[in-house]
Order: structure tokens, then sequence, then C-alpha cells
């Protein structure tokens, strides 16, 4: 189409532009069409982009030197593509080496002479079409030529404009609002696409799930707007850390998947693991209270795990709930041995709610001991279920269903109320042993726990002395919300309760909590007691907690002595009391006192 043809040539033109549908067909006609009405070599449109850049998406006929910046971008005010953008006006430069708007890229890719025209729809710049002579043009633009230049930019701009509206619409589409990862449509997409490649290049195909430990409490504490801002900054770090190749997913929640295709062995995912494990070690907040981000993982390798993509995805979910039971911030493969065990928890869980009011829960009780002597000062009550087929169970086995914040504060209501009544019975009968318990995460997170606490005494047929109750806290569930923690502490301190920090030495920074949680014990966890005798780090550490318990004024108990050496360790430590096997293990209450009737 060269200037002597004529206005119908134009029109016909035109309505190839008008009745073109596909978008890259669509740019290849406009651009050759112009290019050869003004005798040009090429064309070329680039993109402005939410960064204030512009990009080269589309070339024709234009040298290779010159295809090889496909891709490339600049700041939307450099060069002559900028200038059009900034006047909204057309900008021919016949010498382009020797012009203002000279860029070294371009000149080096042989561009002579160079039309911008700038692409507006509803007065927004959307980019800018590139008209490129790599000779000297024979002449510049007319008038008609720019006339007819401005109704076919109006087209592109039209096309554009679409083009972008069914990307964005395509966009919301498949990636999860918030964090802009892939969703749920995408990612079984996706997780298709990567087991038909593992199994055409026979290679493997990771799959990754992982959560944030206590979600929850980030919100509760924190606020949706810091929940929300924290599940961004994860969806950030993990892009960071993988290949272009791989899918990052947010299937709900604080809950993500991620697809890591052509892997070569189960070390690579692994790796991913850890490093993901070590981006995310943070504490999240503001300067008045950060709570310490925990990660769980679950992962799947295919085709070693020769499942369908639901199947697949469960597998991965079932290894991370796992995790998650284990103590949380870890990683596990998948087995099929964790696959029955979900199936089995998931009877328990619907099992549980009525275990209760069947009176099939009881108390167990194992004595803390004055390590010196072997004398009982305190004995600590433990959950156990009498299941009807399944005989006696403790705690680990039916985990999940404590997992449930109705089901842990209900269980943690039954604990008090009996706890009560036993020490009832005891001081009736003369015998004023404390009695400790332990407390679930979600009674730390109950604001009301204290009153109900004081109201339950008050209630007690009774008379009951409150200072030989102790209520024992996990310190990892403590940490999480230093300043509920607290609130409860100082309410159980105020009746006259004394409060514990159970497995002291596994949260973040321990012994920094000793100042900021004012508990009257801590009870050192049994993994470092176990590695007394051999490991010296585990000595020093155990030193250190005894050291800094008694410049605080707290008392220091030794979970999990199982031996005489461990028991002469831990005197010459200068730590008095001690819990453990070599003692005695848990026990019912007629075991505790043979003289003491069992509870009605």
């Amino acid at each position: 189409m060269n200037q002597g043809d004529t206005g119908s040539t134009e029109i016909e033109f035109l309505h190839r532009l008008a009745r073109e549908i596909d978008v890259s067909r669509f740019f290849r006609i406009a651009a050759e069409g112009l290019a050869d009405r003004l005798g040009a070599d090429g064309a070329a449109l680039m993109v402005r982009e939410e960064q204030g850049r512009l990009r080269y998406r589309f070339f024709h006929g234009v040298p290779t030197l010159h295809k090889s910046l496909g891709g490339y971008s600049f700041h939307d005010s450099s060069g002559a593509a900028g200038a059009a953008l900034g006047t909204r006006q057309p900008i021919f430069v016949a010498d382009y080496a020797g012009s203002p708007y000279a860029m070294p890229e371009f000149v080096r890719a042989g561009l002579k002479a160079s039309l911008c025209i700038p692409i507006i729809a509803q007065g927004e710049g959307l980019g800018v079409l590139a008209i490129s002579w790599f000779h000297a043009p024979q002449r510049p633009p007319a008038e008609t030529d720019l006339a007819f230049i401005s109704i076919v930019s109006d087209f592109v701009a039209g096309a554009l404009h679409r083009y972008r509206t069914e990307q964005r619409l395509l966009d919301l589409a498949t990636h999860d609002p918030l964090t802009g990862a892939a969703n749920r449509t995408l990612f079984f997409d996706q997780i298709n696409h990567a087991m038909s490649l593992a199994i055409r290049r026979e290679r493997l195909m990771g799959l990754i799930t992982f959560d944030i430990d206590n979600f929850k409490i980030i919100n509760d504490k924190l606020g949706h707007l810091m929940g929300d801002a924290l599940l961004i900054e994860v969806k950030n770090r993990v892009r960071d850390l993988i290949r272009t190749g791989d899918t990052l997913s947010r299937l709900g929640g604080d809950e993500f998947a991620l697809i890591l295709e052509d892997v070569r062995c189960y070390t690579d995912v692994e790796t991913v693991i850890r490093r993901i494990r070590q981006t995310l070690r943070i504490r999240w907040g503001s300067a008045a209270l950060q709570i310490t981000v925990g990660i769980s993982l679950g992962y799947t390798v295919y085709p070693v795990d020769d499942s369908d993509d639901q199947s697949l995805l469960h597998h991965a979910d079932t290894a991370m709930y796992e995790a998650k039971r284990g103590g949380g911030n870890k990683g596990l493969l998948f087995t099929r041995a964790m696959a029955c065990a979900a199936a089995d928890e998931s009877d328990l869980i619907v099992e549980f709610g009525k275990a209760l009011e069947q009176r099939e829960m009881v108390l167990y009780f194992q004595p803390i001991v004055a390590i010196a002597t072997g004398d009982m000062i305190s004995a600590e009550a433990l959950i156990r279920w009498r299941h009807p087929t399944r005989g006696l169970l403790a705690p680990p086995q039916f985990m999940a269903a404590l997992e449930h914040r109705y089901n842990s504060l209900k269980l943690d209501a039954w604990v008090i109320s009996e706890a009560l009544k036993i020490l009832a019975r005891w001081q009736s009968k003369g015998i004023f042993k404390k009695l400790q318990i332990n407390l679930s995460a979600s009674s730390v997170d109950n604001h009301q726990f204290c009153e109900t606490l004081e109201r339950m005494l008050a209630a007690s047929p009774s008379p009951i002395d409150p200072s030989y109750l102790g209520i024992e806290l996990v310190e990892w569930s403590a940490i999480q919300d230093i300043e509920s923690a607290r609130t409860l502490i100082m309410g159980c301190r105020a009746l006259g309760i004394s409060v514990a920090l159970d497995d002291f030495g596994t949260g973040y920074a321990s012994l920094q909590h000793l100042r900021s949680l004012p508990v009257d014990s801590i009870k050192i966890d049994r993994t470092f007691i176990a590695g007394l005798g051999t490991d010296p780090a585990d000595r020093v550490l155990v030193q250190s907690m005894v050291n800094a318990a008694e410049a605080f004024g707290i008392d220091t108990v030794a979970e999990g002595i199982e031996t005489t050496e461990q028991k002469h360790i831990l005197l010459a430590m200068g730590c008095a009391w001690g819990q453990g096997y070599l003692f005695a293990r848990p026990m019912p209450e007629e075991d505790l006192w043979p003289d003491t009737p069992k509870s009605p």
C-alpha cells in the first residue's frame, strides 16, 4: 500500500484490520501496511508496563540484529518513543544517530530513521508503534500519511486495549488476586503439564505444599491486613528462590503449593524445601508485637508416587499435616504409612466428639520429684483416652482431634473441672501436693480463661487452696503471642495459681522469655536431657538454662530423666527438681495414692 494507492485500497486495508481477531496477525497486518506505505523496512510495537517502562512485544521486517532486542525494555520517557508518548504526538526522526533521541543500542542495531506513533486508548498511553528505516528514507511522512497513520493507530489502540483487558480477565481467572500467585485452576493445569513432561523426559516432578503454622493467631493478634501482608511476603520470598518454569500457587487461606518441573532426584526437592524454610525464618509484626513465623511442608515426587493430580495434592497435604502434628516448622516426604494413619486419625476426630460425653477421657499422673531424694513434690495430670476398641491412647495418638480449637477448649475445660475435683478430694484427706495441668494454645488465646477459672474455684462444693494448682504452658504456644500469655500468667498468679513454661528450650530465643514471661518455673525439654551424657552442647545448654532460671528466681524442672547418670549431672548443675521414667511412669490415681478412691 504505497502513496499512489486509492482511497478504496485504504478502506480495504482498514476492513482487514477490523475483521482480524487474532492479535498477532492484527499487528502484522498493521505493521506491514504502514511500513509499505512509507517505504520503511519494518515496524515494532512497544507496550507500556506498570513499572513505567516500554517493552518490545512485536517486530516485523527488521534486521536480525534489531530482533535481538526482543523483550528489551527502557524507561517510557526515553528516546523518540518516550517523546511521542509524552507529547501524544507522532515523532519523526530522519537522522536517528545524529538526533537527541538516539539510544546507543538502536544505533548499534543500524537504525537510520524512525517514526514513533503513540497508542492512546481512553486517555491512557498504552504504548508506541515504531516505523523503522535501516537505510536513509526517500522522503519524510506526508500529512496524508500522518492522517492515515492516526486512523490506524486508533485501530491498534483498540486492539491493544482489548488484548490487555482479555489478559487481565485471564489473569483474574487463573491467579490469586491477593498475592498474584497461580490459583487452584492454573495449579491443576500446570501440574498435569508437569506430569506429562516428567514422563516424556524420563525425569521427576516434585510437589510441595506448605502453610504457616498458627496463621490464625497472626490474623487475630496483628490484624488481617498484617496477615495479608505476610501472605504476600511469603509468595515474594519463595518466588525469588525458584526457577522460571516452576509454579507457585496459593490454594486458599495460608496454604501454598509449589510444582517443581524437570527434577533429577529427591535431593533437588529437599534443597528447595531447605531454602524455603531458611528464607521464611522470620518474625512478623510491629515493634510492639512480633510473632515467630513457622512453616510446615509436605512433599511427594511423581512418578515414583504414581497417582493422579488430585491424589498427589492430597498426599503432599497429608505429609504437611504430619509435619505440623510433629511440632511444625519442618518438611516431610509422603509415605503410604501416613495415608493409613491419616485415615485412622479421621475416624478418631469423629469419635472424639463423643468421648467426653461417654466418660472415655481419664487423667493419669506422673510425679515431679526432688532429684536428690526422689520424694514427690507435685504431680502432672496427663490426658489418656480409654478408647472402647483401641485401648488406652496417649495424646500423640489423637493429636489431630486436638488441633481443632473447639475440641481443645472443650478438653481444657474438662481437665480443669476434673483437676479441681481431685484437689478438693486430696485436700479433704489431708494430702497437700501440687497438681499441674497442661493448657492448649487455644486457652492461651482465650481472654476469659482466668475469669472462668475463678468462677469454677468459687463454685467448688469443697474448699480448695488454689496454691496447690499449677498451670503448664508449652513454650512454643506461649511465645506465639507473648502479650496474651503474659495476661494469662498474671491472671493465674493473681488467683494464687502458679505457672510453668513447659518444653523449655525448644522455642525461639528461649532465655529472653524468662524476662518477658513472669512464670514460676520452667520445665527443660526432654530432648536436651537425653543428650546430657553424650552431647557436650546439650550439657552447656542445660547449664545455661539452670543458671538463667536461678538468676530470675525461677524453679527448674528437668523432664525425661531416665538414667542415674543424667540424675547426677543435673544435681551437679544445681537443678533440684525432675520428672521421668527413672522415678515413675504416668499412673492412674489409685496407684499415685493407694488409699485414695477412684474418681466417681
